[in-house]
């Protein structure tokens, strides 16, 4: 079986809208984890982004990115330069693959507006986890 780790620098948002999507689409297929370089707790934007495409990571943890974390993974995706940058050195084996998505957990005229951010983040990493998934088939 292959892992995949997801990381971004709080372990809050985009790591954990990762984590949940790629457990989905993976449908069994992957073990998926999720990690922090400064883990802050998940956001409940990111639980409610995912509720509305029916996925629930109420339960998911924030976690510590470890040496251990990236002894176990196949594939580590960094989500953000934070992440990349203050990553602990890679295994050799281990493919390191990165995609700067923007953090969604900003400040907004309105409530709408957040809502709107967090789900174009989300659906940003829904279209990399499947092209990731068609080229590691």
């Amino acid at each position: 079986m292959i892992n995949l780790l997801f990381v971004c620098s709080g372990n809050s948002c985009r790591s954990q809208m990762g984590e949940g999507l790629a457990r989905q689409i993976a449908d069994g297929r992957f073990q998926v984890k999720s990690a922090g370089v400064t883990p802050i707790g998940v956001h409940p934007a990111a639980i409610a982004s995912m509720r509305e495409i029916g996925i629930d990571i109420s339960d998911q943890t924030s976690d510590l990115l470890t040496g251990e974390l990236l002894e176990w993974t196949d594939f580590v995706i960094t989500l953000c330069n934070q992440a990349r940058d203050h990553c602990p050195a890679i295994p050799p084996g281990v493919r390191h693959i990165h995609w700067d998505i923007p953090n969604p957990d900003q400040l907004y005229l309105s409530p709408e507006d957040r809502n709107r951010q967090f789900a174009a983040v989300r659906d940003l990493i829904k279209e990399r986890i499947e092209t990731l998934f068609k080229e590691i088939k």
